[in-house]
């Protein structure tokens, strides 16, 4: 019988927060792959989508063709990307979108897998995390 990993090397929670437009760089690809790599690793993934980024998971999202991945699945979505991870990870992965930016740019049509907060759980959210990473877009 092994002994359990000292607590510093156990996997950890890494939060990602996500702000601006989707599409406008390569930002958003690459959360989608620091998503993935984390969960793989085992940890507990949580993400924050403020601003324009609360689109990422809303079901009317029509994604741009990939041009780089033509054997991408036809359809392919953030959202449907975000309820593929979800299927796969279950609840050590937690998609969050800010209530106002959501309201305020209509991105009301969310996917189930998404927790809609106030924007004052930010800050709950970021400090219990074992790591953090804030993406945005400068404008």
């Amino acid at each position: 019988m092994t002994a359990p990993l000292p607590s510093s090397t156990a996997p950890g929670s890494v939060f990602f927060g996500m702000m601006g437009t989707p599409f406008q760089s390569e930002t958003v690809t690459s959360l989608f792959r620091m998503v993935d790599a984390a969960l793989r690793q085992g940890r507990h993934v949580t993400v924050w989508n403020c601003g324009h980024a609360t689109g990422l998971s809303q079901t009317s999202l029509c994604r741009p063709p990939d041009l780089f991945a033509p054997d991408a699945p036809a359809g392919a979505t953030t959202a449907t990307l975000i309820q593929a991870l979800s299927r796969q990870y279950g609840d050590r992965l937690e998609w969050l979108v800010c209530r106002y930016c959501m309201e305020e740019r209509g991105n009301t049509q969310q996917i189930p897998e998404t927790k809609v907060k106030i924007p004052f759980s930010f800050q709950h959210y970021l400090s219990a995390a074992d790591s953090a990473l804030v993406l945005g877009v400068k404008s």
